[in-house]
């Protein structure tokens, strides 16, 4: 009897150990948010640069993981198997010390693994995994998550957002890096037009997890809104884009607007405007184009407005706040490829 009692004791104390976290990070730490890439090192080949990205950013949100295309799979808590997650590392011949050596040097993380690791995964019962990278082992560390996708390792962390000089009156920020064409497809694709031919301008409301566009009216009156809402896009935007006409002041003529935040630049707030009514006789000319205001980069700067830079096609914007043209249709594709690059007093530079 008292051999059992002896026996129990020690397997209470070691599901207790292991039941602890392998890294300092709290089980019940919130990681709802955004989440951005910041560096990936593989373990075979730490000095290999590797160039592709699998996801530059995804959000958690009501115990869902979701990417920049929509595809939003659930995710439960997850104790793996003692050294699940570092399996092919192993294979290979890696010691208890040899993974633990490699993530300090890489992620400044201290780990134990004489504790189970622990972090997140895409729900067994889910039978569409949408996003193969996603779907792989999430481990979570206090400043950082990272995923383990076979020996490479993907590390992600929340984005400080802590510039007093920018002011956005209450309104999301869109996190940098941004495709228009992933927003376009996921917010506006399923639109409906009403029987006038024109766009009902409303994102999806999934889509607003992710992206956070905001229409401006005559409601929006704080000094942002009012700025944007009445600023004269028809002479700023230069003689590479048909007139826009009743954006000489857009809110004055009853037009709404979509104005979406992205991450600042130092002190310079980034927006970008576009206008998706299409074909809406009751504006001066609308009913030849095929939308009221392309996507028009605005950058802001002490409250005013420094300059604006339209868009066609396809293009993105990278977390260095530089923007590339990946196809147009003006002038026989003579913007394609084009680089801007957005200074510091606000301006554009063109760089290719």
């Amino acid at each position: 009897m008292k051999l059992l009692l002896i026996l129990i004791a020690l397997i209470f104390k070691t599901t207790l150990v292991y039941a602890q976290s392998f890294t300092s990070a709290d089980q019940n730490q919130d990681i709802s948010g955004d989440w951005v890439f910041q560096k990936v090192v593989d373990y075979d080949e730490p000095n290999m640069k590797i160039n592709e990205v699998q996801e530059p950013r995804f959000v958690i949100s009501g115990n869902k993981i979701i990417d920049s295309h929509g595809c939003q799979m659930p995710i439960q808590k997850e104790i793996y198997t003692a050294f699940d997650p570092f399996q092919l590392m192993m294979k290979g011949g890696a010691t208890d010390e040899n993974i633990a050596a490699f993530f300090a040097k890489n992620f400044n993380e201290k780990m134990d693994l004489r504790k189970l690791p622990w972090g997140y995964s895409v729900s067994l019962k889910f039978k569409n995994q949408c996003n193969e990278f996603l779907s792989s082992p999430i481990l979570v560390f206090p400043t950082q998550i990272i995923i383990d996708y076979g020996n490479a390792f993907f590390s992600y962390k929340k984005p400080a957002m802590n510039n007093a000089a920018i002011n956005t009156y209450g309104r999301k920020i869109t996190l940098l890096p941004f495709e228009f064409k992933k927003y376009n497809d996921w917010c506006f694709g399923s639109n409906k037009r009403n029987r006038y031919g024109e766009y009902i301008q409303t994102p999806s409301s999934n889509c607003t997890v992710f992206y956070h566009p905001f229409n401006l009216g005559k409601s929006d009156t704080d000094p942002l809104g009012s700025l944007l809402g009445s600023y004269n896009y028809i002479f700023n935007l230069g003689m590479e884009y048909a007139h826009p006409l009743d954006y000489d002041n857009p809110v004055k003529h009853g037009l709404h607007p979509i104005v979406l935040f992205f991450t600042p630049f130092k002190n310079v707030l980034v927006a970008l405007i576009h206008d998706k009514e299409t074909h809406n006789e009751q504006h001066r000319g609308a009913n030849y184009r095929e939308d009221l205001l392309a996507p028009t980069f605005v950058t802001i700067l002490n409250n005013k407005i420094i300059q604006t830079l339209a868009m066609d096609g396809q293009f993105s914007i990278d977390r260095n706040h530089q923007i590339t043209v990946i196809d147009s249709d003006w002038f026989n594709h003579r913007t394609k490829d084009r680089i801007y690059k957005i200074q510091e007093d606000g301006t554009f530079k063109r760089i290719q």
